[in-house]
């Protein structure tokens, strides 16, 4: 079975395939040096203010629906 050190990932439902990641990047430089998106902004630099927020989640077309992974998911109380 061949191995692959690359990234793959979806932004706007095109397939991301990245052969070398830069292990010092963050998502926020990724997105707006290397695909251009620059409606993406640096916001508080600490994660409080929410502007370098990700959505984590999958399109499923049989139920016609947005998934979410369960591992995010918090339960109420």
């Amino acid at each position: 079975m061949d191995s692959c050190s690359c990234l793959v990932f979806f932004v706007n439902g095109n397939k991301i395939t990245e052969k070398e990641p830069n292990p010092e990047w963050t998502l926020l430089q990724y997105l707006r040096n290397k695909l251009r998106l620059t409606g993406t902004k640096l916001g508080c630099a600490e994660g409080g203010c929410g502007a370098c927020t990700v959505m984590v989640s999958k399109y499923d077309r049989k139920i016609n629906k947005i998934v979410y992974p369960s591992c995010i998911l918090t339960s109420k109380k």
